[in-house]
């Protein structure tokens, strides 16, 4: 068995190695988009101003600090000293964490208005990749932040399944299913239930869709949280279809009515099963949507289900005016499973969970940044990677792309990026930045 080198000269005086080369390709499609000027043209005065950074030059500084995998503000201390990744980005250094935070805490509500602006621009040039929508289906789910420390403004008491007593946050989060894109997201004390601020919430998706879109081709799915009035009376009035699971108890009526109305025995084992029913104050009757399933023998998968339970069946109970059959009801709604692998890639590949400041303001512009950060991964999966990667986690395509070793050398007046001999993914990496040049995209507004 060979034996390592035992004697090795060690000296600090490199500046062009990096272990973060394939981020080349998340900057070449950023300049592709014109992502700067994007954030030039619409990030107004008054902005933070410093010497060596123009704010369009922060933010782009954290959105790659977010694609790299830096989960903390001061974890961007390593990019200071990888002089190959801020000549790849188009920096001169990258900034400090302590001219980050101080970014975040002087941007204004305005400007975070401003960035989530060129989220939509740029969600725009791409509703019609690969294919032309003409239909929606939106995905809504909340999901709660923990925030350790007192002091942090707006972290609350509230909800908190895992955590019980410990203060947190409590956003709110839309996707768009058939596409699988971020479309919405507001951050909210963690006090604030599920369906508080959900009817404004839903405004603000049906603002952001093209209008040539129908209203009645636009589609909702929402678990119990939303299951409310206000929620339900607000989309019948607007003309939108939904599916929305409601809220069953024991001695509840709409459980009552479930367990009581008649049962159409399915090929699965299964049983389905409707009934009509105005809950106390709504306007009118509504019609439910119930599925019920033998529970498991095995007592670990019978513990599993979160359903409404009596002794033989487990159920579940939706709200819904589509016109459909209730088990197509029920298929139709199953798919909005897929928001909790967005929320889980986001809580673990993204920094979601890391709060980096104890003020309100800042933290939520980090918030709304990081959700830009998860769309522009995912635009470019859709448009630069093949169909493999379409469902595929940015920690994947960190190990395979991003993360990569390299060195920046110079010659002839002009830089070259070396990358490892034999490496695997070398064909999908090449292709990739085929695609990013030959990518053509309508004109930014």
């Amino acid at each position: 068995m060979p034996k390592g080198l035992r004697k090795i000269p060690i000296s600090f005086e490199e500046e062009h190695f990096t272990h973060f080369a394939g981020m080349v390709l998340i900057h070449r499609f950023c300049q592709k988009l014109d992502l700067k000027r994007l954030l030039q043209r619409h990030i107004r005065r008054p902005t933070p101003r410093y010497r060596n950074y123009h704010p369009s030059e922060m933010l782009l500084a954290i959105l790659y600090a977010i694609i790299a995998g830096m989960e903390r503000v001061n974890e961007t201390q390593i990019l200071q000293y990888n002089g190959a990744f801020q000549k790849i980005v188009g920096l001169s250094r990258f900034p400090d964490q302590t001219a980050i935070r101080r970014f975040l805490k002087r941007l204004t509500p305005k400007q975070i208005r401003q960035i989530v602006r060129v989220h939509d621009l740029l969600r725009q040039r791409f509703f019609d990749r690969p294919n032309k929508r003409t239909s929606l289906i939106f995905d809504l789910d909340s999901t709660v932040l923990v925030v350790y420390g007192r002091l942090v403004e707006g972290a609350r008491v509230g909800y908190n399944p895992k955590k019980h007593g410990r203060r947190s946050y409590h956003p709110l989060l839309a996707f768009e299913s058939r596409f699988q894109e971020f479309w919405h997201g507001s951050l909210r004390p963690g006090d604030a239930g599920t369906s508080t601020g959900a009817v404004p919430f839903i405004k603000v998706c049906l603002a952001k869709v093209p209008k040539r879109i129908p209203k009645a081709r636009i589609r909702f799915r929402m678990d119990s949280g939303f299951y409310g009035k206000r929620v339900v009376e607000f989309l019948d009035e607007k003309g939108h279809e939904y599916v929305i699971v409601a809220k069953a108890k024991k001695r509840d009526p709409v459980t009552l009515k479930a367990r009581g109305c008649r049962f159409t025995p399915l090929q699965n084992g299964w049983e389905v099963g409707e009934f009509w029913y105005r809950p106390h104050r709504w306007e009118k009757r509504h019609r439910y949507v119930v599925v019920r399933r033998p529970i498991p023998q095995e007592p670990e998968e019978a513990d599993q289900l979160t359903l409404f339970k009596d002794v033989q069946y487990a159920y579940h109970i939706f709200v819904t005016n589509l016109k459909m059959s209730a088990w197509r009801v029920y298929l139709f709604y199953s798919p909005r499973a897929r928001i909790e692998k967005h929320i889980r890639e986001l809580a673990y590949d993204y920094p979601l969970a890391k709060i980096p400041t104890q003020d309100w303001i800042p933290n939520v512009a980090f918030f709304q940044l990081l959700l830009f950060a998860f769309d522009i991964v995912h635009y470019f999966k859709r448009t630069c990677l093949s169909r493999r990667y379409r469902h595929k986690t940015l920690k994947t395509l960190r190990m395979e792309l991003l993360v990569l070793p390299g060195q920046l050398v110079r010659s002839k007046k002009q830089y070259r990026l070396k990358l490892p001999r034999h490496y695997h993914f070398e064909n999908t990496f090449q292709k990739a930045l085929t695609k990013i040049e030959k990518l053509k995209l309508p004109a930014a507004r």
